[in-house]
């Protein structure tokens, strides 16, 4: 939904701010924090305005929206994406909106859906919110707002972790999928990268030689170098999507061309997979563990 966005420029009154702390979702009813009437109305620096039900149903099928996600929508307006996904879906929701009134909607909305068990609203700037639990995490913002918003999505969701975005982009950070709804409207999908910026290092049975792996990465796009010995080679192929890698190196031995493929995951400072010789070697595939120095790793917005 593109409304709602709280502009740090705006002075909201001490007595507006709510200490909260976002819980697990519930399982019995759902839930709000709203601003109670009678105090200052908040200025909302984009008029609200709803996606439409098409919209709305692209964007759950881009980011194949399933029973075991946890769909945020940040901007939420009526509530009509997170209750679409627990509705028809049977995911989990959580709404985040800036407007007392939305909120408001937003609950009768869930329990006219009877989805009022599977959903909760929050009255809150979505700078703010703790998004750390979502799977999937819905926008409809003005393109800055999107800008300002990519730091806290690279830095607080987990690797895979799915945003989808109505009409608007990331900029230098390029969509993984687009696809454009039956009325026109264009939807984007990015899956989070894992971070793998930074010197790897490994060793290989029964070899003397430690591998090293130097890596530099624009977002899911990563480029670096391999090195055995005293040769550094660049590597080729690198495919990254959310925490699931694969790569090849190709080094002369013994008087051949021979290339290794890596296949693996990365979980914080640990990397590891199968890696595969081609022409194939008599051990077949291999297992390999690679350790980052934590210093040489980079954030990446």
């Amino acid at each position: 939904m593109k409304n709602r966005v709280f502009i740090h420029d705006h002075v909201v009154p001490t007595c507006l701010v709510l200490a909260f702390v976002l819980a697990s979702i519930p399982c019995h009813t759902a839930l709000s924090q709203v601003i109670l009437d009678g105090q200052e109305k908040i200025k909302l620096d984009v008029p609200y305005e709803p996606s439409s039900k098409e919209v709305v149903g692209a964007m759950l099928e881009i980011a194949r929206v399933g029973d075991t996600d946890v769909v945020y929508d940040l901007g939420c307006g009526d509530g009509r994406i997170v209750i679409a996904a627990a509705q028809k879906k049977g995911a989990r929701g959580v709404g985040v909106d800036l407007d007392p009134e939305r909120i408001k909607e937003s609950l009768e909305n869930a329990r006219k859906a009877n989805v009022a068990d599977r959903v909760e609203f929050f009255q809150q700037d979505l700078f703010q919110t703790d998004i750390g639990k979502a799977t999937v995490v819905m926008l409809y913002l003005w393109p800055e707002v999107n800008l300002k918003l990519r730091p806290k999505l690279l830095r607080e969701l987990k690797p895979g972790t799915r945003v989808v975005s109505h009409s608007h982009d990331m900029e230098s950070w390029e969509a993984d999928q687009t696809m454009t709804s039956s009325e026109g409207h264009r939807v984007r999908l990015w899956v989070i990268p894992a971070n793998v910026t930074g010197r790897w290092e490994w060793s290989m049975p029964g070899e003397k030689e430690r591998y090293v792996l130097k890596l530099s990465q624009q977002f899911q796009k990563v480029s670096g170098t391999f090195q055995s010995g005293p040769d550094e080679i660049s590597i080729k192929n690198f495919e990254l999507r959310g925490d699931r890698l694969q790569f090849t190196v190709e080094r002369s031995f013994n008087g051949q061309i021979q290339t290794l493929r890596f296949v693996g995951t990365a979980l914080n400072h640990i990397m590891k997979g199968t890696e595969e010789t081609m022409p194939r070697a008599a051990q077949g595939k291999r297992t390999w563990k690679a350790n980052r120095i934590p210093s040489s790793m980079e954030p990446l917005d």
